[in-house]
């Protein structure tokens, strides 16, 4: 457990210890030193409860390794730390360990670098500390770097030289012993305040007007809390991550909270740049997107040229967007707008269309979002093999998805189900865990409708919808009273698919239609050996049933066993309904009066 370390504590040691140090504790009268400490951080309004544990993984480059005590120090920055995080908003920030990082260069990349070394995935925050700079600056964005919703902080090093230097002339009173224990005290402070605005900003934290806010652009010494508007996001913020929440979820909650009650204590440019990134997530997460990193202060211009082309407008928004491009060159999400708009039009053949499109998969390797977009544009154009390679593409990586997963798999079950692949549909549906969604009712019912069993042989999945189109056809000639053309039909897709069931229900129902009635009744029969779930052969051999009065009950039987494998089939509750009010069964056909009512929204036709 770390302890906690306030700011006083080492200028109240008995005066043994500080006679050890540099002078008796009677030669720095408490006045003559607490008028140069910074201020102490601290909490107002503590949250009640136990503290909930944040690890934190640390990373320190060479020239953080190079200062004395680096490892002591940084640990007591952390206790500090906690002194203010525990009460206000129940959290216990705990190391987990401590990294050699190996990084030189800019340090202004050093964020981005961390983020590459370490993705964060079982601890809360990891947290780079950089070498220091060699001024002394009052910055917070030259002395860290954090995005919201990030899971990484990078922290700059203490200046030695420059900042004593820098405080030297604000401590003319003090001997060196002194000197020493309050410029101790203002590492820490200053150290501690950089380390919780960066911590701050990863929870949704906005930029405060107030310089003694820790979330104030510039640090000063006299900050010594958050704002309690500040903290109220905080608190939830940092319940929702703790909580497993993923960066949409929490996105939406602090949207919430933020637009419920605004609060003239914000920088007004800081709030609206906060939330344009918060909707950029919310965004992405509605459509299954992994990538959401439109820079905030492009966000605005993205979005126009969203809406420019979907209006149409396509050479005005290829223009914009690729001057948007030569200051992104590297962003995902403005890649994969050219690459729908170009999906539009010159379309998915043209080679600057599918190479714009790779484009967004070498820079979002793990994101569905393109695949799904070329599979739709390759079925559009008649491709479906090439299709299905792009949507198994997607499938993979919508199985890796930790957020935003639900709905790209809805995309996809979408685009299966609009192809008629039911196969392709069955399986998504049950990868995706969806099995009481509305597309697996529909293709449950298509399957039961046109004999299109789980498993079937006679059909690839890839010639599904053209079976369904080919049956639905011969039906819609049988119901027009051109026989002769549905024969003729009926013979073509024989050949195409061989034993049917769906194809031998309509054979049974062109016959019956003929009043050929031992010819449907054997084709109706060839259908249920087939398919024993196949609707329309079960009302079709229901109803031939009910001309018999010795065969009433199994007529019956054959309408009751329609309508449980495919409920929507109105016509098998019709003659059912029939059959009963014949057989003057009052109880059964008020029952199914009820449930027609019920399914229907219209009283059952008598």
């Amino acid at each position: 457990m770390l302890s906690v370390v306030g700011p006083l504590r080492s200028l109240v040691l008995p005066a043994l210890v500080l006679a050890a140090c540099a002078g008796k504790l009677s030669e720095h009268p408490a006045e003559s030193v607490t008028k140069f400490l910074p201020a102490t951080l601290e909490a107002t309004r503590p949250k009640e409860g136990d503290p909930r544990t944040a690890t934190v993984r640390i990373y320190t480059d060479a020239g953080v390794r190079a200062l004395p005590r680096w490892k002591d120090d940084i640990t007591d920055q952390l206790d500090y730390a906690n002194q203010l995080l525990q009460p206000m908003i129940g959290v216990k920030l705990v190391v987990e360990s401590f990294r050699e990082w190996s990084r030189t260069g800019d340090p202004h990349d050093a964020l981005r670098e961390v983020v590459e070394a370490d993705k964060a995935d079982d601890v809360t925050w990891v947290v780079g500390y950089v070498t220091p700079p060699d001024t002394a600056s009052t910055v917070m964005a030259e002395l860290g770097d954090a995005q919201p919703l990030g899971h990484h902080v990078m922290v700059r090093g203490w200046a030695e030289k420059p900042e004593t230097d820098a405080l030297a002339g604000k401590l003319p009173d003090l001997q060196d012993a002194a000197r020493s224990e309050v410029l101790a005290a203002h590492r820490r402070h200053k150290q501690t305040v950089v380390l919780l605005h960066m911590l701050a900003t990863t929870l949704g934290a906005i930029a405060e007007a107030d310089p003694a806010w820790i979330q104030h652009v510039s640090y000063s010494p006299r900050q010594s809390t958050f704002s309690d508007r500040t903290r109220d996001l905080l608190q939830l913020a940092a319940g929702s991550r703790l909580s497993g929440d993923a960066d949409p979820a929490l996105a939406k909650k602090l949207v919430n909270a933020i637009e419920k009650s605004e609060w003239g204590g914000w920088v007004p440019a800081a709030h609206d740049q906060l939330l344009a990134t918060l909707h950029n997530v919310l965004d992405a997460a509605r459509s299954g997107k992994t990538f959401a990193d439109v820079p905030p202060a492009a966000y605005e211009q993205w979005k126009r040229i969203s809406e420019l082309a979907r209006r149409g407008q396509t050479s005005d928004a290829l223009a914009e967007l690729d001057n948007l491009l030569m200051a992104y060159p590297g962003n995902a999400t403005m890649h994969e707008l050219k690459c729908e708009i170009l999906l539009g039009k010159p379309g998915v053949a043209d080679k600057a269309t599918r190479a714009a499109c790779a484009r967004v998969v070498d820079l979002a390797p793990g994101d569905p979002t393109v695949h799904l977009a070329v599979g739709e544009a390759l079925i559009r154009a008649g491709d479906v093999a090439g299709a299905r390679g792009e949507l198994v593409h997607a499938e993979a990586k919508i199985g890796n998805l930790t957020a935003g997963a639900a709905e790209a798999w809805r995309r996809l079950i979408a685009i299966y189900t609009g192809l008629g692949a039911l196969t392709w549909t069955d399986a998504a549906i049950a990868k995706a865990g969806l099995d009481g969604d509305p597309a697996a009712a529909a293709a449950a019912q298509t399957r039961a409708r046109f004999g299109i069993p789980r498993g079937a042989t006679f059909v690839a999945p890839d010639k599904e919808a053209s079976l369904v189109a080919a049956i639905r056809g011969v039906l819609d000639l049988v119901y027009a009273s051109k026989f002769g053309d549905a024969e003729r039909a009926l013979a073509a897709a024989d050949k195409a698919w061989p034993n049917a069931p769906g194809l031998s229900a309509a054979r049974c129902d062109l016959a019956f239609r003929q009043g050929q009635i031992a010819a449907a009744r054997a084709a109706c029969a060839r259908a249920l050996a087939a398919d024993p779930g196949d609707s329309w052969a079960l009302y079709l051999t229901g109803t031939l049933l009910l001309r018999d009065a010795g065969t009433t009950a199994a007529g019956i039987a054959k309408l009751k066993q329609a309508i449980a494998v495919d409920p929507e089939l109105g016509q098998a509750w019709r003659t059912l309904g029939k059959a009963y009010a014949r057989g003057h069964d009052k109880v059964a056909l008020d029952q199914l009066d009820r449930a027609y009512l019920a399914k229907f929204g219209q009283p059952l036709p008598r």
